[in-house]
């Protein structure tokens, strides 16, 4: 069957409406010799006679036009809902959001305050949330696998990738209950010299291996580490265990492992770790780029601080 205009379901209803040519010609714009035709085109087309003239120009509908009749509406009605949604799209008030994060941000609550802001702004953007390390975003985001990532703020970004730095906090000491230090209320870097470190392995140790090695510039010492893990929460599973410490960013002190406690380093020695909003500048994606405008209110100012103190501000690996 030849496919139907949705201008002549568009007339067909506007007649079955009025049930008089000229009333329903005037209603649509066009001239009763006009209507006249394209209904007869749409019976064509269908196979059926749809109205009955009853008179010069009044008419009633067939069998056959009352049960297409509700159909015509539908048609109508997605067709102009398709309309509608291509054009919010186009605005990227709709459309959909590949969002990978690092476990600390949601402990964080920038999942809660970026994510959940940006969703109640713009109910009709779905957002799917992915678990990643800082590599395999990167990965995702070049492969174009993942829009956008919130991750450990690098010295300079991959290829193709750019990012707005959104959150800072300092890095605090994991360590045993039982440790000799965990009576303290901050820590020295000094007191840390016989230690045994946790870290992840190198390829996701660049941040916290800078972290490490801050620390121990500070204490003027050579670190040792003995263990190392997959991502930060096997490193705080060997802390628990009493297999060393970690230096770890202040959210983890929110997970609540058992025979864990936190302490604060004294403030002239706390890394700080920056979490970066990371994406493609390229990406076409309207809804995307709502979200890079939207984040962009949340930019922070490069901070200086830990730079002057000899401190590391934040590399590549999980927060």
């Amino acid at each position: 069957m030849t496919e139907i205009e949705t201008r002549l379901f568009r007339y067909f209803v506007g007649l079955a409406e009025e049930q008089h040519f000229g009333r329903a010609a005037m209603n649509l714009g066009i001239s009763a010799p006009t209507l006249t035709q394209q209904i007869k085109k749409l019976e064509q087309q269908l196979g059926a006679k749809l109205v009955q003239r009853r008179g010069n120009t009044h008419v009633e509908l067939t069998e056959a036009g009352l049960r297409v009749l509700d159909r015509a509406r539908n048609v109508l009605r997605e067709a102009k809902e398709a309309v509608a949604v291509a054009r919010q799209a186009a605005r990227g008030e709709v459309g959909r959001i590949e969002v990978g994060f690092m476990p600390s941000v949601v402990w964080s609550g920038l999942v809660q305050k970026f994510i959940g802001e940006f969703q109640h702004e713009n109910p009709g953007i779905e957002i799917f949330l992915h678990m990643m390390n800082v590599e395999e975003q990167h990965t995702a985001l070049v492969q174009e696998e993942l829009d956008c990532g919130f991750v450990r703020s690098p010295l300079k970004f991959p290829p193709r990738i750019a990012g707005i730095d959104v959150f800072r906090q300092p890095m605090v000491l994991a360590m045993p209950q039982q440790h000799r230090l965990a009576a303290h209320a901050s820590i020295d870097p000094a007191e840390l010299t016989n230690e045994i470190f946790v870290n992840p392995p190198t390829v996701f140790e660049l941040a916290f291996w800078d972290d490490t090695r801050a620390i121990a510039a500070l204490g003027n010492f050579i670190p040792k580490v003995e263990k190392r893990t997959h991502d930060m929460i096997m490193s705080l599973a060997y802390v628990a265990a009493g297999y060393g410490i970690a230096i770890v960013a202040k959210s983890f002190e929110k997970i609540g492992i058992p025979n864990i406690v936190f302490r604060d380093f004294v403030p002239t020695a706390a890394p700080i770790s920056t979490v970066a909003f990371a994406y493609r500048p390229n990406n076409s994606s309207p809804a995307v780029k709502m979200l890079v405008s939207f984040m962009r209110r949340f930019a922070l100012e490069k901070s200086t601080s830990s730079k002057a103190a000899g401190l590391p501000e934040g590399r590549l690996g999980e927060l």
